[in-house]
């Protein structure tokens, strides 16, 4: 069972702990950041994808039965016709109406999903990064700058908190502080309400969201 919002390292940690069928952690990243050989002509979807571009954000998080003897390429493959079947053809429509590409969308889905608290932020949260794509302002989000930073071995997590000033200077295309638009691609895998929320975001003339933390 892969959680919302995971990042395809921690999936594979996951797969590394869990160890479940014959499935390897290490093809899966591989597999993943396309650094092994796999088929992705079943999936339209991707047909935009650069040759290049990792499947993050695609890892469609789900609860999953496979046979024992799956192996990596078997979860991904289930994984991603998972996404296919559950971003439907009208949410793939209200992209191309918000001028978003696919990838485009799952990028913007992944943050809102780790900007989020509460579910229903997201069509709200999502509505204002559009606002500021709109008029080319910086997302200023602090889960792509986490994903800049990578891995805290003191921490062992893959998301620094707390981010301190010094941590919004790195120069990353990553960093939506420095760099306005959106970054090179998602930064985790999004959830279905993620998702959603980017084809369906709730209108308004907000720039700002500030989080409760009472």
């Amino acid at each position: 069972r892969f959680i919302e919002g995971l990042r395809a390292e921690e999936m594979a940690n996951y797969l590394a702990v869990t160890r479940p069928a014959q499935i390897d952690p290490d093809e899966f990243l591989a597999i993943v950041r396309r650094e092994r050989p796999f088929d992705l002509s079943r999936y339209p979807f991707l047909a935009g994808l650069p040759a290049s571009a990792s499947l993050e954000g695609f890892l469609f998080p789900d609860t999953y039965r496979v046979p024992l003897d799956a192996d990596a390429a078997y979860l991904i493959n289930l994984m991603l016709a998972t996404f296919g079947e559950r971003v439907t053809p009208a949410m793939r429509q209200a992209y191309g109406a918000q001028g978003l590409s696919m990838l485009q969308a799952v990028t913007l889905a992944s943050i809102v999903q780790r900007e989020a608290v509460l579910a229903e932020e997201r069509p709200l949260i999502a509505g204002v990064f559009l606002n500021r794509l709109a008029i080319n302002m910086t997302l200023s989000a602090d889960p792509t700058v986490q994903y800049a930073l990578g891995y805290q071995p003191a921490s062992q997590t893959w998301w620094k908190v707390p981010l301190f000033f010094s941590d919004l200077e790195i120069d990353s295309p990553y960093n939506t502080y420095l760099y306005p638009g959106l970054p090179p691609g998602p930064i985790a895998n999004p959830s279905l309400g993620s998702l959603q929320a980017v084809a369906n975001p709730t209108p308004s003339g907000f720039y700002f969201f500030v989080v409760d933390c009472q």
